[in-house]
């Protein structure tokens, strides 16, 4: 089994991971594209895929509060990650853009991402703190030790296999794992089909006869004006009030049939 996980490993090349984006219709030596990505792959390693899930099942976090607190956080991140590069001197995401770039220098930039995900005063686009979000102390260090393990691993592997080789494992990750969301290269054609669909009752999307546009209900408010909507889905999620935000998830938004 050891011998099987190492072959694995060493299959794990800068060319397969570049192969897996550039099949996502992404350059990877594109910055922009790879911080985007990178953004996502350690939001979900680092923030949702942690006791986070678990309190969104208790019922702390609703379905449209993690819309919203998802993509903020992968914005949070994706400024983090701009800023560092600008630092030291990062202008692409070619291998050549690396090469300077050592162990230390992405300690950095994972110290800044742990003090900032788990800073207990963070606000979340909810109205509420990370501490408030998390209860107790216990909670919160729960927390912690998790992010501290992922992004201890994000940086472990670069010492490893080499820096550009962790980052676009991590950006492959987001590319494949969590195409649904603000941020990924699809997502601009999702919200444009969800537009659609919106004025579009008949479509396939909702089911016979409309079964689950009649179950969803009145539409909110804040979802009539569809310019305003697009302009909002697209660059701040965030900002959709609480019930809109739950409105956008139960309508199937990240079950929409997408072409990029």
């Amino acid at each position: 089994m050891e011998r099987m996980l190492e072959e694995a490993q060493a299959m794990m090349t800068e060319e397969v991971f570049e192969g897996v984006l550039k099949a996502q219709g992404i350059d990877p030596d594109d910055l922009a594209s790879l911080q985007d990505l990178l953004a996502i792959g350690l939001t979900n390693g680092a923030w949702r895929n942690s006791c986070v899930e678990n309190w969104h099942a208790e019922g702390r976090l609703s379905d449209g509060d993690m819309l919203r607190i998802n993509s903020h956080t992968t914005l949070g991140i994706r400024q983090r990650l701009r800023g560092w590069c600008t630092e030291y001197g990062i202008t692409s995401g070619s291998s050549e853009a690396f090469e300077s770039v050592t162990v230390e220098d992405v300690d950095v930039l994972g110290h800044r991402l742990f003090k900032w995900l788990t800073n207990p005063d963070r606000k979340l686009p909810t109205g509420m703190t990370l501490g408030e979000l998390a209860r107790t102390d216990e909670d919160l260090a729960e927390y912690e030790d998790h992010a501290d393990g992922k992004l201890g691993a994000f940086a472990g592997q670069m010492e490893k296999k080499g820096i550009r080789h962790g980052l676009l494992y991590t950006a492959g990750h987001g590319a494949l794992a969590c195409d649904r969301w603000w941020g990924h290269p699809s997502w601009p054609a999702r919200v444009d089909r969800f537009i659609s669909v919106l004025d579009t009752p008949a479509d396939p999307h909702w089911g016979t006869d409309g079964e689950r546009l009649k179950r969803l209900g009145p539409e909110p408010a804040a979802l009539q004006d569809r310019a305003a909507l697009r302009g909002t889905m697209l660059r701040t999620p965030w900002e959709l009030d609480a019930e809109a935000a739950e409105w956008v998830v139960d309508s199937g938004i990240g079950y929409l049939t997408v072409s990029v």
